[in-house]
């Protein structure tokens, strides 16, 4: 699929992209489902990855150390994580085990997407989330050539901000100091993400392996083709995760095939749960512009008397941004 431009050059949305257009949930899931949308579909784009908008982030990671063979183990000395044993994997339990794990911690979750076509890589996008208490950061990238969009949520439970970078490299920012929740993103302990790698899938217990951080679950999944409504099928599916002791889910690699209009692609998903009580959340230098100017706003009567504010210039929504990983106006899984 090659992507649109308008006159100047820049990428233009696809409009028949459920996620970019908004329409992606379905009644009943709609926000497993959506997210899982916005994981799962492709949108038109180009290369390479870059630092998003004043993350102060550790090493971009492009693949998990996911190398070996898992020792097999019938049923190991200390038993299994929840919701994992040698007879199945129940997926709803794992991961509400991952967020139980984490609760009341700090630690940090990555998700990375690369496609890549006939020609070469189509799009790269990465999504990270750090969390140390109330305080959190959500970053967001996504790149198409020489084009980039990004975008960054700060909050620390009384007050949030905003930073975005739209396709044309306008930036806006924007202060809540009334609206702490407002932050974007697939839940604190990436939760959605799980659900959306873990869709349609069905993995089982591979073995043990031995980590930096103790003992891995090892799990596995091969599929040859998944077909969803709403979705492109899927083709030689497979997925492969690390599970520690405490049930947290410490890496997923999910690779597909996929067809880009008429041309096939590969797509591949990495997600990756680290510094698990060890993680910091910066405050980004705009933060305080961020909030001084939702100050200003709210002193003289504000857009809407909540406190946003402006520094406003191009798209200030993010959703085109975002699209790629999440879901405007989705509900977002709070795991």
């Amino acid at each position: 699929m090659a992507p649109s431009s308008t006159a100047g050059g820049r990428p233009e949305r696809d409009r028949s992209d459920p996620v970019a257009d908004g329409r992606g949930a379905v009644p009943g899931t709609r926000g497993a489902l959506a997210l899982a949308l916005a994981l799962l579909v492709v949108a038109a784009g180009c290369a390479g990855i870059v630092d998003s908008g004043g993350d102060g982030g550790d090493e971009r990671t492009v693949n998990p150390a996911l190398r070996g063979t898992p020792t097999a183990t019938a049923t190991p000395p200390d038993g299994f994580p929840p919701g994992v044993d040698a007879g199945g994997v129940d997926v709803d339990r794992l991961i509400d085990a991952h967020r139980e794990a984490l609760a009341g911690g700090s630690w940090t979750v990555t998700l990375t997407r690369a496609v890549e076509g006939p020609n070469g890589t189509v799009e790269r996008s990465r999504a990270r989330l750090r969390v140390d208490g109330e305080r959190r950061l959500y970053t967001f990238e996504r790149v198409r050539g020489d084009d980039r969009t990004a975008s960054a949520h700060w909050s620390n439970g009384t007050a949030a901000a905003s930073r975005r970078v739209d396709w044309e490299g306008n930036v806006s920012l924007e202060g809540r100091t009334g609206d702490p929740d407002g932050l974007p993103g697939p839940g604190p302990a990436g939760g959605a993400w799980l659900r959306a790698a873990f869709l349609d899938v069905r993995p089982s217990y591979a073995g043990t392996e031995s980590t930096a951080y103790g003992t891995a679950f090892v799990l596995h999944a091969r599929e040859g083709r998944i077909e969803r409504a709403g979705l492109p099928d899927r083709r030689r599916v497979s997925l492969r995760a690390r599970i520690d002791t405490a049930g947290v889910v410490r890496s997923l690699s999910l690779r597909y095939e996929i067809f880009l209009g008429s041309a096939p692609g590969t797509v591949a998903v990495v997600f990756e749960t680290t510094a698990v009580n060890d993680t910091t959340v910066p405050r980004p230098e705009w933060v305080d512009r961020a909030l001084a100017n939702a100050s200003e706003a709210a002193a003289d009567g504000g857009a809407n008397g909540n406190g946003d504010a402006g520094n406003r210039t191009g798209d200030a929504t993010g959703s085109d941004g975002d699209a790629a990983l999440y879901v405007p106006g989705a509900r977002v899984d709070t795991g």
